[in-house]
């Protein structure tokens, strides 16, 4: 039997897309995504954030750098992957980011003030 991986986010972008190519040629963009949720602790609202790492390829990640920037809302579905890496100390480090495999841009950007 085998499972479901699958993530479905709805957001706000936390800076523009940063984007590069592969020594092969095809594009990424890695998008950092906020999602918001408000609890009521001890009768007081707190709003709860928790940020995303979120990887495009091909002509997604083309239009990912292209259109989205600071404050604008994605949906976006994918799936979770893991990695394992040591820093330049050698200590032993994780990562967990959504692979995108579809992004749509909501409503527009928040203009800054």
């Amino acid at each position: 039997m085998s499972g479901v991986n699958m993530v479905l986010l709805i957001g706000n972008m936390g800076s523009k897309p940063e984007a590069r190519e592969t020594q092969s040629g095809e594009k990424v963009a890695r998008l950092r995504v906020a999602t918001s949720i408000t609890r009521n602790r001890d009768g007081a609202e707190v709003q709860e954030t928790e940020w995303h790492d979120v990887v495009t390829f091909g002509k997604l990640a083309e239009q990912c750098e292209a259109y989205l920037d600071k404050g604008r809302q994605v949906y976006i579905e994918g799936r979770l992957q893991s990695h394992a890496w040591q820093d330049k100390d050698g200590n032993k480090r994780f990562t967990r980011e959504v692979i995108a495999r579809r992004v749509d841009f909501l409503g527009q950007a928040k203009r800054a003030a």
